[in-house]
């Protein structure tokens, strides 16, 4: 057996192809349907197998030949893992641009690059990204992370033990059987093992997003296992007894930590310490004359075993695309990702495994003609289901609206006619173009830092001044404010203070970002300028009140106690705070729309979580003298929210309206702005 874990290895180990088994179908099924709950641990076992795998076919070719044909060493690595990972990273990407037609494909394609690079999990760290973030917009291919760093691993690694042999050979004139290349390496694990564990240990707790994708958290993962085959190199393998009693209990640390750790055990620190522990004693015990189980060593076992690397790249696109096109279909993850795996093994990875360099443009050949016929059932398979009905559809019920007498029922008209339609040549008529100027949302971008004299909206010798403060809610509502005070107001300017990312409540929530610090900057101002009045926009569903020092989410007390502390910082400053309330999130049309699917797919109830966080802001409003501003019926019908209005969408994302649907909506928010007591003092 020529091709075990991600490695090229002459090593028949059955055993560590059912190891390899346990890990994917656990990563599997823990991403498809959230069971076992530490299934994530897979990975883990992953890393010390290719730590083990990589370090010993190194050191046999060291101790065949007294060297390391790096050039060719990497050569492999390309042949054995590019192939497969370019069918699916060009089948997935083909797929999702024709289905989704709303997919912004630099969003798309940039996370593909950074895999392409072998950085996507540096890339991820820098988006923020949250592995257990479940209200996140997940990219296809944020599972690639774990093979960046084992390419990482690979790239450096080998380096490693080329200078190593150059000392060696310096100071003793051989390297085959010199104990210093033993010694020298060890010392090298040893240090990458210390620290390693130090900056995981720290960062597991102070930034677990970072943590978790982190090369230099995860390296002692891969380091114990380098370190494993370093240190028994061609020692004797231990006892038949020994060795079952050891793969037992390596296998029971993994099941263990698999079955009963939750995302709520830092990462990887403690969290991955049984998976690895387990993981080095199920290869130290395999070792024996009897070798592993019948449970790593029967047949179905070995096969998932083989198809794992290609197992593992196929299942989360394709779990990705079912969750968009066909959610209730989701057992077809599974089966369907075996099929694609199967395929892939065979007509890609063995084929260039088994050819030398000879054959490579014949394996080539038969590689895109793999991925060809691949492709194309994807997308077919997609269309059927994305054509198919589902469950979760929800259609409004159908009954006569009255004439339009507002502002306000026009839209709740629009909204109505929208939850009827079942076609998206007739939903989406607007090209979603639409004049240019000032984009008051760049004004929230802490990134941008822009001057406030580029954010101050209408006459600057306006006699009277509105300030929009909060996070990109209110971002989102700047449109309609500015449109309203020109239209109807012309005597007020706005002056945008949002800031994206940090809700107007005094807590911290957002990690990265000193959220506490930014928006008292944010009151200071406030302070300076006097507005007339203050209006207020800022999340409140969508997205969890996660509290940045592990204390896990506000309750309603603790949310209304952030709310109201920073209205008492404000109170003072201007003679009226207006809050807006944030839009009920509906569906993020990038995954919604479907090019095969129906309008009702966009469709969503108005959550639990926003009435409820809505019975707190009232509570603080009421306290507070707040003129608080329900925006639903802006963007929903007795309790449905669509996925557009007026022949176009109505969201950029599941929390965001589009500036054009936010311009348009400025009447009616007038009006709603005015039954809650309008914008002048009392």
């Amino acid at each position: 057996m020529r091709y075990i874990c991600m490695v090229q290895q002459p090593l028949k180990r059955p055993d560590i192809e059912g190891l390899r088994a346990l890990a994917v179908l656990a990563v599997v099924t823990e991403h498809t349907f959230a069971t076992p709950s530490g299934g994530f641990l897979g990975v883990d076992v992953f890393f010390v197998i290719s730590g083990y795998l990589i370090t010993r076919s190194l050191l046999d070719e060291v101790h065949r030949t007294g060297r390391i044909r790096i050039g060719r060493f990497w050569l492999r690595r390309v042949r054995r893992l590019a192939p497969a990972f370019l069918a699916m990273a060009g089948t997935t990407a083909v797929a999702l641009l024709l289905l989704f037609p709303s997919q912004d494909p630099v969003s798309l394609l940039t996370p593909l690059g950074a895999a392409v690079a072998s950085v996507s999990n540096w890339w991820f760290i820098s988006q923020g990204t949250d592995y257990f973030g479940g209200f996140d917009v997940v990219s296809p291919f944020q599972h690639t992370w774990s093979l960046s760093v084992e390419e990482q691993f690979y790239a450096l690694w080998p380096l490693l033990i080329v200078l190593s042999t150059w000392i060696v050979r310096r100071r003793t004139g051989t390297v085959r059987s010199s104990p210093l290349l033993k010694r020298l390496l060890l010392a090298f694990l040893t240090l990458a093992v210390c620290s390693s564990l130090a900056a995981a240990f720290v960062t597991s707790v102070d930034d677990p997003q970072t943590a978790y994708f982190s090369t230099a958290t995860r390296a002692w993962e891969l380091a114990a296992g380098a370190m494993l085959a370093v240190f028994i190199g061609s020692a004797r393998p231990v006892s038949e007894r020994s060795g079952l009693v050891l793969v037992i209990g390596g296998m029971t640390l993994i099941v263990s930590g698999m079955v009963f750790f939750a995302p709520s055990v830092p990462m990887p620190v403690p969290g991955a310490v049984p998976a690895v522990v387990g993981t080095v004693l199920v290869l130290v015990g395999g070792r024996s004359p009897r070798g592993g189980t019948w449970l790593l060593e029967n047949r179905v076992s070995r096969f998932f075993g083989r198809i794992s690397y290609s197992l593992y790249l196929w299942h989360f696109p394709i779990l990705i695309i079912v969750q968009q096109v066909h959610p209730e279909a989701l057992w077809s993850v599974i089966p369907v990702s075996c099929a694609f795996a199967a395929a892939s093994f065979s007509f890609i990875e063995r084929p260039m495994l088994a050819g030398g360099a000879r054959t490579v443009p014949s394996s080539l050949r038969r590689t895109f003609t793999a991925a060809g016929t691949i492709a194309s059932t994807a997308v077919a398979m997609a269309a059927i289901g994305a054509a198919l009905p589902t469950s979760t559809v929800i259609t409004a019920p159908a009954h006569a609206a009255p004439t339009p007498t507002s502002s306000v029922d026009a839209r709740q008209e629009s909204l109505e006619r929208a939850l009827r339609e079942t076609n998206w040549d007739t939903a989406l008529h607007d090209d979603g173009r639409h004049p240019g100027g000032p984009d008051p949302r760049d004004c929230g971008r802490l990134s941008l830092e822009l001057p406030e004299e580029k954010c101050t909206f209408g006459a600057s010798d306006a006699e009277h001044t509105v300030v929009l403060v909060g996070d990109s809610i209110a971002g989102a509502w700047s449109e309609a404010v500015i449109e309203l005070m020109r239209t109807t107001r012309p005597s007020r300017k706005v002056v945008v203070l949002a800031r994206n990312g940090c809700p107007f409540i005094d807590a911290e929530v957002q990690r990265g970002i000193e959220c506490g610090r930014v928006q008292q900057q944010v009151i200071d101002r406030v302070a300076d300028l006097r507005p007339d009045a203050v209006i207020i926009g800022s999340r409140m569903d969508g997205i969890p009140f996660e509290q940045v020092d592990g204390r896990g989410v506000l309750t309603a007390s603790q949310f209304e106690r952030a709310s109201a502390s920073m209205l008492e910082e404000l109170r003072g400053t201007t003679g009226v705070v207006l809050q807006l309330t944030a839009p009920p999130a509906g569906k993020d049309p990038a995954r919604c729309h479907v090019r095969f699917g129906s309008p009702q797919a966009c469709t969503q109830r108005v959550s639990q979580e926003w009435l409820s966080r809505m019975a707190s802001t009232e509570r603080v409003a009421d306290k507070h003298d707040v003129r608080l501003v329900d925006t639903r019926p802006l963007v929903s019908v007795d309790g449905l929210t669509p996925g557009t209005a007026d022949g176009a969408f109505i969201r950029t994302d599941a929390v965001h309206v589009t500036p054009s649907f936010s311009r348009a909506s400025a009447p009616a928010l007038g009006e709603l702005i005015d039954e809650a007591g309008g914008l002048d003092p009392r």
